[in-house]
């Protein structure tokens, strides 16, 4: 019997937590399962943000709505980027083949073999990357934004936090559903079929 096959211990040097994780077993179905949910995070997420930007649209001033007084603050291009950039994260981390990430095969000699690896691997990985940079740059913008457009501006009345607070929700539920959907992706798959002529 070999030392990782062995379940680990308590004591383990191997184990990274104290606490382990229990199993959880959602049936023959959880990769489908998974992308729905998946799916539903990312919907949910957008429509936070829709809601946001039709109310904004449609938004009156607090004193007299009746009166032509310009409301202070609106959803704007610097609103919608954040989620974009998530967005684009989103797609490019999904899109990524994950045997690639960890095949050395050594066929991009002009690319250097170094920690990377050479070709195929050494590109997934930067676009890898570069997915979860845009991630956590729409993450980090939508938290800017609200900050610097919402909160420290002395609106009447909290005026417009609330736009920018489903901005960041949109960003955080874009960031789960990639995790989920990545989770769900590198799940094996209940039916396999192997064709061989």
């Amino acid at each position: 019997m070999s030392t990782a096959s062995r379940p680990l211990r308590r004591t383990d040097p191997r184990r990274v937590c104290l606490i382990s994780l229990p199993k959880v077993s959602l049936g023959p179905r959880k990769r489908e399962f998974l992308v729905y949910f998946s799916g539903a995070l990312f919907a949910i997420g957008w429509w936070f943000f829709l809601d946001a930007a039709i109310s904004s649209a449609h938004a009156t001033p607090l004193d007299d709505p009746g009166a032509y007084d310009p409301v202070p603050v609106h959803v704007t291009f610097s609103d919608w980027t954040p989620g974009i950039c998530s967005t684009l994260g989103m797609i490019i981390v999904n899109l990524i083949d994950k045997q690639q990430l960890l095949s050395d095969d050594g066929d991009g000699a002009s690319w250097g073999e170094g920690s990377w690896g050479g070709g195929v691997a050494w590109r997934a990985r930067l676009f890898l990357f570069l997915g979860f940079a845009l991630m956590a740059g729409g993450m980090a913008g939508s938290v800017t934004v609200l900050v610097i457009k919402y909160v420290l501006p002395p609106y009447p009345g909290s005026f417009g936090v609330e736009w920018g607070v489903a901005n960041v929700i949109q960003s955080i539920t874009i960031m789960l559903s990639a995790i989920v959907l990545w989770v769900a992706q590198s799940a094996e798959s209940d039916y396999e079929y192997n064709l061989t002529l």
